[in-house]
């Protein structure tokens, strides 16, 4: 038993998952990834903030006086979170306000699925990328030491320079998650943000239709 567990010991400290490299490259593409869905998330939320404003004056337009059916119209062309809720909630309007606002908060919760979509990617990356790069901060402690058995005469120097090198890992790793915890709070204030201009657009599209009531 011992002769099997020893045998396994040693094909484990011969095999690539020792490499501490894997590890590097695997922090590597989750960096390009977060990179990528940072820039997605934030050129969406600036599209969506710029066509917002359009939604406002027209917004603005209607509770001054403005026609009704004009104004659905209007919200049609629009493609932002806060016209996609509006454009879904007047469909009821036949059936009263109250009807009206129940479908807002359905929409808005749709919304707010539809804008947190890459989220928990960056939330996931930034708490647990150190925590990879220390795996790979420990393969190549592990490496190093079993340098050392093998090279006894160097045996210092290639457990320092083994230690090192393995050190990058755990670098790295903070590297990564540092970007990725600054742009989720980032991109969760933005979320909050947005949802909350879409709550003031729907209490004053619902001040105008209860006025009509």
């Amino acid at each position: 038993m011992q002769e099997q567990e020893s045998a396994f010991v040693e094909r484990f400290m011969e095999s690539e998952l020792l490499q501490a490299e894997w590890v590097l490259y695997f922090l590597i593409v989750v960096f390009v990834a977060s990179t990528v869905v940072v820039l997605w998330k934030i050129v969406q939320f600036a599209l969506n903030a710029r066509k917002a404003r359009e939604l406002r004056r027209k917004v603005a337009t209607l509770v001054g006086g403005g026609d009704l059916d004009a104004f659905r119209t209007d919200v049609e062309e629009l493609d932002c979170l806060e016209a996609k809720v509006l454009q879904h909630a007047l469909r009821y309007a036949e059936n009263g306000s109250e009807v009206v606002d129940q479908q807002m908060g359905v929409a808005m919760q749709r919304g707010k699925e539809r804008i947190e979509l890459g989220l928990t990617f960056l939330g996931t990356v930034g708490a647990n990328a150190p925590f990879v790069g220390l795996f790979g901060t420990v393969l190549g402690i592990i490496r190093a030491f079993r340098d050392l058995s093998l090279e006894s005469s160097e045996g210092a120097q290639a457990v320092m320079a083994g230690i090192s090198e393995a050190l990058v890992a755990t670098a790295v790793g903070l590297l990564v998650a540092i970007p990725a915890v600054v742009a989720y709070n980032y991109l969760q204030r933005e979320v909050k943000k947005t949802l909350s201009s879409s709550g003031a657009l729907n209490q004053q599209v619902l001040f105008r239709l209860r006025a009509e009531q």
